[in-house]
């Protein structure tokens, strides 16, 4: 099944020792190849490595970002007091007091204001034990971005299929305006040579017809095209990331299309491999979306 390049998952989820609430955020955008950008928060730096081999696994072309937020909850915390920057600050104030004999008295609002008085600190985290149970999460995540990738790539296989039995009618259409295209190119030599009656020659007449069918028949072209557009479905349903090997077989249908319009020298076997072109157009612009 082709899965679209672009899509987005998210997860959230809260790990328990210590307790930290993540959210993962994972975007797939359009790219020749795989790009991978991480944003994460300092405990998950030393395993951006790793988280970037678990994107890896699941994905395989697109410019993919992933950010990854950290909410702290503060629990379990040790709360101290800097006794000495505390004495010191009494110790001014009584010296304010007694020596320029100022009235008033020191609440614990001011106290509770003294920046670095009171200290939280929280138990040392292995940074460790936070990737192993952030892993899930992550995964989630991922897991929400390939099911939007693979819900865009059916609706873009819908797309491309549409096309394919257009181009499929066009063909079988150029395969009957043949015989029509070689009959009405007898009937003009025919009548070109109606002209010249004292020049007219029967026999080379008719070699010019069989040379010019020859050489204008467009036959092979299209028996490749079918073949073409064969492995183009089969491609399709059967290879997983099956772009790369699309957009190669659009350049053959291409380059078979065109030798049809140079050959064929018909206007309505042009009209109609146009239509033919127009449709591989198509189904490229939808390829250039699929992994």
């Amino acid at each position: 099944m082709p899965c679209s390049m672009t899509g987005m998952g998210r997860a959230s989820g809260t790990i328990k020792k210590p307790p930290i609430k993540f959210d993962v955020e994972i975007k797939s955008y359009n790219h020749r190849f795989l790009e991978i950008s991480i944003k994460c928060p300092n405990i998950l730096l030393p395993y951006e490595e790793a988280l970037r081999k678990i994107l890896q696994k699941r994905l395989v072309r697109g410019h993919i970002v992933c950010v990854i937020q950290q909410d702290r909850e503060v629990t379990d915390c040790n709360v101290e007091i800097d006794k000495t920057l505390l004495h010191a600050y009494l110790n001014v104030v009584q010296e304010l007091q007694r020596t320029h004999n100022i009235s008033g008295t020191v609440d614990i609002n001011t106290l509770l204001s003294i920046q670095g008085l009171v200290k939280l600190s929280q138990p040392s985290v292995s940074s460790q034990t936070v990737f192993k149970e952030f892993k899930p999460i992550l995964e989630r995540a991922l897991n929400a971005l390939m099911i939007m990738k693979q819900h865009e790539g059916k609706n873009i296989e819908r797309e491309i299929k549409k096309s394919i039995r257009i181009i499929e009618r066009n063909i079988i259409r150029i395969e009957r305006l043949i015989p029509q295209r070689n009959n009405d190119y007898e009937s003009r030599l025919k009548d070109l040579a109606k002209r010249f009656k004292e020049d007219f020659n029967e026999e080379r007449l008719y070699q010019e017809v069989l040379y010019t069918v020859d050489r204008t028949d467009v036959t092979e072209e299209c028996k490749r095209l079918y073949s073409h557009l064969e492995l183009f479905k089969d491609s399709l349903v059967s290879d997983g990331h099956p772009g790369r090997k699309l957009n190669f077989l659009l350049q053959e249908m291409q380059r078979e299309a065109n030798t049809c319009t140079v050959k064929a020298n018909f206007l309505k076997i042009s009209k109609t491999v146009v239509q033919v072109k127009e449709e591989i157009e198509k189904i490229r612009e939808q390829v250039q979306n699929l992994e």
